[in-house]
């Protein structure tokens, strides 16, 4: 992986379909060997819900709320639970399954790719380490989650501050790609983002009081207001200086961006989303 070149995009702005049906279809170009590894940043427009692939969405989303709210929802190729992604920097890493230098096991190249993510916060002065659940209790928390949201707990090898989770991460493979993406949080909604969620009034008071004790945002952990261009900056040289990267730019071609556009109707398809 060291010394290599990879394809580096950004879009920002893109609806949620496009978003995950660009990491789709990325991930399958990289498959085929039309594109190197890639490393991309994006943003969404309009803000979103996205919800794990194997999540029951119809048992844990309001979607009178939700409407209420104007908060799409879709969901991610990807495992794990709910994000709203609102004002934040979203990233994804793809690469072929077969690239020698990545481990074959899930959490060890989990850890592996999330090291470009901590040192992307190191360029940002954030003392980002690995939290790894040491105690029966903490892993038990990560069999038995106690809420539908992901910034409820640090999994394995995710990124923490002071013990507060600062990324959320997950990683599939997918028809010969390994696909890792993740919501770099520059500023929390937790009022919006519990009214989403079937909970009675008390256990929404809890769940974000617990939240709060277990997610923090980039703003608040430096204290000033950063930009998606200077956060993107600093994460395109935290994997730069991880994994000694050259990176080249990525344009699609039109079979590519067809290829794109049909993938964002599956995307946008209650069936997809609403599969469970």
């Amino acid at each position: 992986m060291n010394g290599t070149t990879w394809h580096l995009i950004t879009t920002e702005g893109r609806s949620p379909a496009e978003n995950m049906a660009i990491d789709e279809a990325v991930a399958t170009f990289v498959a085929r060997g039309e594109l190197k590894p890639t490393l991309r940043f994006y943003s969404w427009a309009p803000h979103a819900i996205s919800v794990g692939r194997f999540q029951r969405a119809t048992r844990d989303l309001d979607r009178d709320a939700l409407r209420k709210n104007q908060i799409p929802v879709v969901r991610r190729l990807t495992g794990g639970r709910a994000v709203l992604h609102a004002d934040e920097l979203t990233y994804s890493v793809i690469l072929p399954e077969t690239m020698p230098s990545l481990p074959t096991n899930v959490i060890e190249s989990y850890r592996l790719l999330t090291e470009g993510v901590r040192r992307g916060y190191r360029a940002l002065n954030v003392p980002a380490e690995f939290s790894v659940p040491l105690t029966e209790a903490d892993r038990e928390a990560l069999r038995k989650p106690k809420s539908a949201v992901c910034f409820d707990a640090a999994s394995y090898y995710e990124l923490a501050v002071d013990g507060k989770k600062i990324a959320g991460s997950a990683q599939v493979r997918h028809q010969g790609a390994v696909l890792q993406h993740g919501s770099i949080p520059l500023s929390m909604d937790d009022d919006v983002l519990f009214d989403c969620f079937n909970l009675e009034a008390d256990e929404k008071v809890e769940a974000k009081a617990r939240f709060g004790d277990k997610a923090v945002s980039l703003n608040e952990t430096l204290g000033r207001d950063v930009s998606f261009d200077e956060v993107a900056a600093a994460f395109t040289d935290g994997f730069r200086d991880a994994f000694d990267l050259t990176f080249e730019p990525l344009v699609f071609t039109e079979s590519q961006q067809e290829e794109i556009r049909q993938l964002v109707l599956k995307y946008e398809s209650d069936e997809w989303i609403w599969k469970r």
